[in-house]
């Protein structure tokens, strides 16, 4: 039977880097899943550049993630899903998962863990990392949308009736985050 923990952390607050480090789960990413699809049917290959899209053809992505996390829920064992909790495109926001997706994921998720870290941080981070094409948020904004994230987290814990851990990646707390979300997963049952 599936063991699902959904992952959930505003862009730049090292969710994938602390996921990285888990060994006690399978970890699957599901924008990096999403781009795969998106590249065969839109000739997207770059998975920043779906947000973009996905405010024009929301229906659309909600099917694609929907299949995904159908797979994700069927198979046996424990898997991370790392996503996000809400999408931010400019000034407009979309809820990460769609009620479709609580049909799937209910009785399935046994928990919601949510990585922050502090703004400046953030920023900071998020300016480092070349590999992505990440919007250059002022600290307002995306103190902004952190609270989106924790809102729309809370919801999900609410429809899904799963509490939500919080788990803390400050420069140079890596290996502390990764032990808690370790610990999170062991203790969960």
């Amino acid at each position: 039977m599936a063991k699902l923990f959904l992952v959930f952390g505003t862009s730049g607050a090292g969710k994938s880097t602390v996921l990285t480090g888990i060994r006690s789960a399978k970890t699957v990413t599901i924008g990096s899943e999403m781009q795969r699809v998106y590249a065969n049917r839109f000739g997207i290959k770059d998975r920043d550049l779906i947000r973009k899209k996905s405010l024009t053809v929301y229906d659309e992505m909600v099917i694609i993630r929907n299949a995904i996390l159908k797979r994700l829920s069927g198979a046996p064992g424990t898997t991370i899903i790392d996503t996000h909790a809400s999408v931010k495109t400019g000034n407009s926001y979309i809820m990460g998962l769609s009620m479709r997706d609580f049909d799937v994921l209910r009785g399935k998720v046994k928990a919601i863990i949510y990585i922050d870290a502090d703004t400046q941080q953030i920023m900071a981070r998020r300016k480092r990392d070349k590999t992505r094409k990440r919007e250059n948020d002022t600290a307002e904004e995306l103190d902004r949308w952190r609270n989106i994230n924790l809102i729309c987290t809370m919801l999900y814990s609410l429809y899904l009736q799963v509490p939500v851990h919080t788990v803390q990646n400050p420069d140079g707390g890596l290996s502390a985050a990764r032990k808690q979300v370790n610990e999170i997963i062991k203790g969960t049952k």
